[in-house]
C-alpha cells in the first residue's frame, strides 16, 4: 500500500472594514451685548449774594455827604450863592451911585478878596455803615445716570453625524484539499 498524500490549501477570509467616524459640528454665536449709557448730570442755577453797604449815615457824621446828598447840598449853596451876588452887586451899585461912599480902589479890592470858606472834616464816623445782605440761591436739577442695554442671545447648533462601520467580505475563505 502506497502511502496517500494530502495536500491541504487554506485561504483564511479577511474582512474588510469601512469606517466612517462621527462628526461633532458644532457652531457657536457668541451673544451681543449693546449698551448705551448716559451719565449723571446736575444743572446749578447760581443767583449770588447781594451786600449793600449804605455808607449815608458814615459820611454824614464825618461831614462828608453821599453822592444824592452832595448835589442836593450843592443846588443850595449855588442858589444861596447866587443871591449874595446879587445882593453885592446891587450893594456895589448903590456904593458907586453914593458920591460919598468908598472910593473905585477900595470897591475894586474889597471885590477881589476870596470869602471865607468853613471846612470841617472828621477823621472817623461816630456811625458805622449800615450792613445788609440778600442771601443767593443755589437751585439744581439732578439727573440719575441711565444705562440702557440689548442682550441678542448666543446660539450653539450642532449638526451632529453618527458613525458608523461598514462590515464587508473582502475574500472568502477557501480550503483546496488535494490528493
Amino acid at each position: 500500500m502506497k502511502p496517500v498524500e494530502i495536500q491541504i490549501h487554506q485561504v483564511s477570509g479577511q474582512l474588510g472594514l469601512n469606517i466612517t467616524q462621527p462628526n461633532i459640528n458644532l457652531k457657536i454665536t457668541a451673544p451681543d451685548i449693546k449698551m448705551k449709557t448716559t451719565p449723571a448730570n446736575l444743572d446749578l442755577k447760581i443767583e449770588p449774594p447781594e451786600i449793600i453797604v449804605d455808607l449815608r449815615g458814615s459820611f454824614n457824621s464825618m461831614g462828608l455827604q453821599d453822592t444824592y446828598s452832595f448835589a442836593d447840598s450843592a443846588a443850595q449853596e449855588a442858589k444861596q450863592a447866587a443871591l449874595q451876588a446879587l445882593d453885592r452887586r446891587t450893594q456895589l451899585g448903590d456904593q458907586m451911585a453914593d458920591p460919598h461912599g468908598p472910593s473905585i480902589g477900595q470897591i475894586v479890592a474889597q471885590a477881589s478878596k476870596r470869602p471865607e470858606k468853613e471846612v470841617a472834616i472828621g477823621l472817623s464816623p461816630s456811625v458805622g455803615p449800615k450792613i445788609s445782605a440778600n442771601l443767593g440761591t443755589i437751585k439744581g436739577v439732578y439727573t440719575p445716570a441711565r444705562i440702557e442695554s440689548k442682550v441678542n442671545e448666543g446660539t450653539i447648533t450642532n449638526n451632529f453625524t453618527w458613525g458608523k462601520v461598514d462590515i464587508y467580505m473582502e475574500r472568502e475563505p477557501s480550503i483546496d484539499i488535494k490528493s
